[in-house]
């Protein structure tokens, strides 16, 4: 009998055992919709033809949003088959199978405007975090830029994020991201990174006030060495030269 980890085996049948909602269900579409929009929406290209790609697409969210959005040249891929069945059967037929750490330059290939990897980094060791981020800076065009969301090590519920997916690998801080992302090839002038605030609702903006103080609060010995987001996950930009 062949050995599969457990990772393997979570990849799966990976929207069964995390238990994510789907847009397929209309209530949560409209907050998944919600949560990108607010996050995502001034970072997002005024070319509606711009060619984007969605690493680790998940069960289709995102790319379904960006449809909706107007975008019309989508790309994207997950680990999951079950992930992939899910796409197909939203109508994302171009949505393959495919582990991230397989992603390859291909000098014949177009490259594209916009690379997102949403909730992505986390999943990978932590040797192959750098490497990855170079290849996305390959395939992207000049002037393209990469939109990365992983969990942060520097908020309060840091170790509750890390740990809440069986294959998390590794969390990082907003200062050691951007080490990361220059260590990949983007220059520090060219990297961006802020909050990842996602409230859609009056209840949720009371919470992320709560998170504001409660960060100040228990930073506060840190003084200067104060993290300066609180936000569950960082969202970064980094652009190619």
């Amino acid at each position: 009998m062949s050995y599969k980890s457990t990772t393997d085996r979570l990849f799966e049948q990976y929207n069964t055992y995390i238990q994510r909602p789907t847009i397929e269900n209309s209530r949560s579409k409209k907050l998944i919709y919600q949560y990108f929009q607010r996050i995502l929406n001034p970072w997002l290209p005024v070319d509606r033809s711009a060619r984007i790609l969605d690493v680790g697409c998940g069960e289709g969210a995102l790319i379904a949003f960006l449809k909706e959005k107007g975008y019309t040249n989508l790309s994207g891929f997950d680990i999951s088959p079950q992930n992939v069945a899910i796409c197909h059967r939203l109508g994302f037929k171009f949505v393959q199978q495919l582990d991230v750490l397989q992603l390859k330059q291909d000098p014949r290939a177009e490259r594209y405007d916009v690379i997102f990897a949403i909730d992505i980094l986390e999943h990978l060791p932590k040797q192959a975090a750098a490497q990855f981020l170079e290849q996305i800076r390959k395939q992207l065009k000049p002037g393209g830029y990469v939109v990365v969301q992983t969990p942060n090590m520097g908020s309060v519920f840091g170790c509750l994020y890390r740990y809440a997916d069986l294959s998390h690998e590794f969390g990082l801080t907003e200062h050691s991201a951007v080490s990361l992302l220059t260590i990949a090839g983007f220059a520090a002038e060219k990297v961006e990174i802020k909050p990842s605030w996602n409230a859609s609702t009056f209840l949720g903006y009371l919470r992320e006030a709560y998170l504001r103080v409660l960060h100040q609060v228990i930073f506060l010995a840190e003084g200067a060495g104060c993290p300066k987001i609180p936000t569950k996950n960082l969202l970064m930009r980094a652009f190619n030269s």
